[in-house]
């Protein structure tokens, strides 16, 4: 790109930056963008139709191509003006926004709470220790039977899977030994995949 074209765009969104349309002419401004844009597409396909009747076609349609860019580069500057100075504008809302609810808080936590009543105590008559102790022991008393009657099925259930278990292995291992029987044949190969 040219370096003085450069600067020239450069200087351009500058001075755009400097006076920073309004809201209202936001909506005005971003029109008359699209506008241009598709105007410099019209006058790219136009130029474009042109060149075809030309006999060095490649260079006018590069040249037309070069100018289309610049245009839309000029247009994406102009564009990205107005996005920044509307995130600035929002940022600068959001910041009040957020000022105006700290302020509020402020105010909310220096203004006086009303004292509440204090909630009305309510008494209760103590229990008695001894009705409560004479009932818990005899569940302790009554549970270290069942407590042994559990585990001795506990344990009967432990010995019979190990019983289950061992015949299982025993099963498995009599099952091997008669495969590994000598004169027993083996069973037939797998087809050959490359025979088909």
């Amino acid at each position: 790109m040219n370096p003085f074209l450069m600067r020239c765009v450069l200087l351009w969104v500058c001075g755009l930056l400097a006076c920073v349309p309004a809201q209202a002419d936001d909506r005005q401004e971003r029109a008359r963008i699209a506008r241009e844009r598709d105007e410099a597409t019209l006058r790219f396909q136009q130029r474009q139709r042109e060149c075809e009747q030309r006999f060095a076609v490649t260079a006018c349609v590069d040249e037309a191509r070069a100018e289309h860019r610049q245009a839309l580069l000029r247009l994406r500057g102009q564009e990205s003006v107005l996005d920044e100075a509307e995130r600035k504008r929002r940022a600068a809302q959001r910041m009040a926004a957020i000022r105006e609810k700290v302020s509020a808080e402020a105010a909310r936590d220096a203004s006086p709470r009303p004292v509440r009543p204090a909630p009305a105590m309510q008494v209760r008559e103590p229990r008695q220790k001894a009705a409560s102790s004479a009932i818990s022991r005899p569940a302790t008393a009554a549970s270290a039977p069942e407590r042994s009657a559990q585990e001795a099925r506990s344990r009967e259930r432990f010995e019979k899977r190990q019983r289950e278990a061992r015949a299982d292995r025993d099963e498995a291992a009599r099952r091997q030994a008669e495969r590994a029987k000598p004169g027993k044949s083996p069973g037939a190969p797998l087809p050959d995949p490359a025979g088909r």
